[in-house]
């Protein structure tokens, strides 16, 4: 029995090698990889990539001798990374949310004061707050109107969803 053992080794190392041959890069994979290559030549790595890229160094560097270990446990090690970039994402949005709806409201004083210039009219500073306190009123209807659409579309879907379990269930088919 142990000199059938090589000649078992051997014919499963012949059978692998024929087993890699016979899957060739098919045309679509290939340019598919190729598509690849060339976005991340003109645009490089994404930065979770290059995150990854560099943990991975890291710990190479830090644990020379040990395996690697697997993704999730590389994003557990690094979780008070993740969370700062997390953070930083949502001020970076924030921060620019404000932003735009600072030059929307400058705007829209701009077009107002323009009106007023045209029409000859010169506002005095309560009329200027009174216009404040509207545009105001206007924003917070404008969010309302959002909300609720967007609370209208939830309820719609899961309205579809529901209906079309239903008749998945009355024609027998799940």
């Amino acid at each position: 029995m142990n000199k059938s053992i090589p000649g078992v080794c051997l014919l499963l190392a012949a059978v692998m090698l024929r087993a890699g041959a016979a899957h060739a890069e098919s045309p679509f994979e290939r340019d598919q990889r190729e598509q690849l290559e060339k976005y991340q030549k003109e645009h490089g790595l994404s930065p979770q990539v290059q995150q990854t890229l560099r943990w991975q160094q890291e710990w190479r560097q830090q644990h020379p001798s040990e395996p690697m270990p697997n993704p999730g446990e590389l994003q557990k090690l690094h979780r008070q990374e993740i969370i700062n970039n997390t953070n930083q994402g949502f001020a970076k949005m924030r921060q620019a949310r404000q932003a735009k709806l600072q030059h929307d409201y400058l705007l829209s004083k701009q077009h107002q004061a323009q009106i007023l210039a045209s029409q000859h009219i010169t506002w005095t500073p309560q009329q200027w707050k009174e216009w404040d306190r509207q545009y105001d009123l206007q924003q917070q209807r404008i969010a309302q109107d959002y909300l609720k659409a967007a609370a209208m579309s939830g309820q719609m879907a899961r309205e579809e969803a529901a209906q079309e379990q239903a008749d998945r269930i009355r024609n027998g088919t799940n």
